[in-house]
């Protein structure tokens, strides 16, 4: 199956405030992800669900999304000492 990610505005907000080097190596693990076919595979579910359904884990950056369908719904990317 192909999934489509959708970056919410916050999320954008969140990788603005990252190193560009950090944020070359987010792009690299998410499209990693994605070619596998099963993203949930690799994910967590998060147990207070304010920020999002589940989450993914690149270094100390944790990358929490919603999923719909073939669509992953980022809404947050944030270090791990904040959320």
């Amino acid at each position: 199956m192909s999934y489509k990610i959708i970056i919410s505005k916050t999320a954008l907000k969140d990788l603005k405030k990252i190193d560009k080097s950090t944020r070359a190596r987010i792009a690299k693990k998410l499209q990693f992800y994605i070619k596998q076919g099963a993203p949930l595979d690799f994910a967590r579910l998060l147990v207070h669900s304010s920020i999002g359904q589940y989450r993914l884990r690149v270094g100390h950056f944790r990358i929490a999304f919603d999923l719909d369908g073939d669509k992953i719904n980022i809404t947050r990317i944030q270090h791990r000492k904040d959320v």
